[in-house]
């Protein structure tokens, strides 16, 4: 899988595939007349497993010399590859039908059991399309639903909403193409965010769905999503997280790998006073509290045996002269792999 995954991030750079259009965009055509798409969701078709349903939007479109607003386009067609459906899409607008504007990729979870690499290679290697565009899986739905569940006010308005609020820490984690296919080729592995509609059709995170082989293996939810997200960026509840740092020693019986230390510091500030009670019991409330939901988070990921986090990577940076011995026993040892969690906390003056 490994060398899919080398020749796709290859094709990224070397664009050797034709554009989702066919052919590139005609220089004749005026922007009035051209529907820019900004989403694209890809499920499985009701033909059969070897159909794709390719479902795009537009953003709200601006409508006359006023520029009124009015709904989104919404489009969607069924053939055997994203290409052909996007060329079938052509056929379904009186505008010129454009992808390049397409940043935003919405993975039906019914396609992401059978497999998301054709998907994601397609993205790295299109023309118009590209390893940084945004990636969620909706849980326990079809991207297509998804799509027309935030039809009116623009499916891609909330995910801009969603990724503004994960950089500013406020949502959790969002991944992209580029990310995925990285972690997918070097660790076998790779967590992506999750969404599900919520009761008024908006869009709601839903925890994070992990990908092994190409392959949806479960969903991380709940308490298990939050170690995650620790150990991966930081997290918080009465204290905000707002610095993490995190060291894999590798323990050996010989040449045998017997055990995993993960140490994570934590830099914590009082998001409201603190009041009681004092700091150091903050601290110490933390450290139990992080410490439970990075070990949550573990034991699920070695039961479906994938390395999302790049434990066995980030062990071989620490013994780099066992890194070979290391890389042949983990897929046999994780599952097993007694890993001890140590987390201690610090915080910051007001």
């Amino acid at each position: 899988m490994k060398k899919v995954l080398a020749a796709a991030l290859c094709g990224a750079v070397m664009f050797l595939l034709p554009g989702c259009g066919g052919e590139r965009l005609p220089y004749a055509r005026e922007m009035g007349d051209m529907a820019l798409m900004r989403t694209m969701g890809v499920d499985t078709g009701e033909g059969g497993a070897e159909q794709l349903h390719v479902t795009v939007s537009s953003g709200r479109r601006a409508r006359g010399l006023q520029g009124e607003a009015e709904p989104p386009l919404v489009l969607s067609a069924e053939r055997e590859s994203i290409s052909g459906a996007c060329l079938a899409m052509q056929g379904l607008s009186d505008s010129y039908v454009f992808y390049g504007h397409v940043d935003q990729l919405l993975l039906g979870e019914e396609l992401s059991r059978r497999g998301i690499l054709e998907t994601l290679q397609y993205f790295s290697q299109d023309q118009e399309l590209g390893m940084g565009t945004q990636v969620w899986i909706v849980r326990g739905g079809t991207a297509a639903e998804a799509i027309s569940a935030e039809q009116e006010r623009g499916v891609e308005s909330r995910l801009s909403t969603i990724q503004t609020d994960s950089e500013m820490g406020m949502a959790g984690m969002t991944r992209t193409v580029g990310e995925t296919l990285t972690s997918l080729m070097e660790d076998g592995s790779a967590y992506l965010p999750g969404l599900v509609p919520g009761g008024d059709g908006a869009l709601l995170e839903a925890g994070y769905g992990v990908v092994k082989d190409g392959m949806l293996a479960g969903w991380l939810t709940g308490e298990q999503a939050r170690g995650l997200e620790l150990e991966t960026r930081g997290g918080g509840a009465a204290v905000r997280v707002t610095a993490v740092s995190v060291s894999c020693v590798p323990e050996f019986s010989g040449e045998r790998l017997t055990g995993l230390e993960l140490a994570c510091r934590l830099s914590l500030r009082a998001e409201e006073s603190w009041g009681e009670p004092e700091p150091a019991e903050l601290c110490a409330a933390a450290e139990e509290r992080e410490a439970a939901r990075i070990s949550a988070a573990l034991e699920q990921l070695k039961g479906w045996n994938a390395d999302c986090l790049g434990l066995a990577r980030r062990a071989g940076q620490t013994e780099s002269a066992r890194w070979n011995a290391l890389r042949a026993q983990w897929p046999e040892v994780f599952p097993e792999l007694e890993i001890q969690v140590t987390v201690q906390a610090s915080l910051l003056a007001a």
